[in-house]
């Protein structure tokens, strides 16, 4: 490049060699993972910045000037995306992070609860069981019970009773002989490793 006089009436050579290659400009922006949207804008950085160049030096060699200036504006854009990127990630802090979700240990717990709670419900009599699927289920009232099933409200009472002492016998039984296995095993590992 050669430092130029500044003229003022002559056409820009640079700017006729842009507009017969405008295409090609734009497909090496594509290259960079320019998104189309930006591509018009980023094809008219490169011939403003070709311009202001033009201004001050001659371009021996515009068409390859171009496409420099171009690979220059999309690695910009591609640098600027990337300290964006970065300050997004250092913001991140995942200590930080509230999830209104349970932990997943807690979503197991819970369903291995709900399964031994509807295991001991099945081991009830029926009326027993209808009565304490009413009651604790949906939530209905013993005078709502004792309507629907034709019976007294101190008989619904009292299968509610039954019924909460045997599922909670039956829950505290079952969960022990399934942590029996395992309270075993955790003593032969430390036996193991000791």
């Amino acid at each position: 490049m050669v430092k130029k006089p500044v003229s003022k009436a002559k056409p820009s050579r640079i700017f006729g060699v842009f507009e017969a290659n405008k295409g090609m400009i734009a497909n090496i922006l594509r290259r960079y993972s320019i998104r189309q949207l930006d591509i018009a804008d980023f094809t008219q950085e490169t011939i403003l910045r070709a311009l202001e160049a033009e201004k001050r030096v001659e371009i021996k060699e515009p068409r390859r000037f171009l496409v420099g200036i171009a690979k220059n504006v999309a690695r910009t854009e591609l640098e600027r995306r990337s300290k964006m990127t970065m300050a997004l990630l250092d913001d991140f802090d995942p200590q930080s992070y509230v999830s209104d979700e349970p932990a997943i240990d807690d979503v197991v717990a819970g369903r291995e609860e709900m399964r031994l709670f509807w295991e001991a419900v099945e081991t009830l009599p029926p009326q027993c069981q209808k009565v304490f699927v009413m009651k604790h289920v949906y939530g209905a009232s013993h005078k709502e019970i004792a309507r629907k099933l034709d019976i007294a409200v101190s008989t619904v009472e009292k299968h509610v009773a039954l019924g909460l002492r045997r599922c909670r016998e039956r829950m505290l039984r079952k969960e022990e002989t399934e942590e029996a296995p395992q309270k075993k095993s955790a003593a032969l590992r430390r036996e193991f490793k000791g």
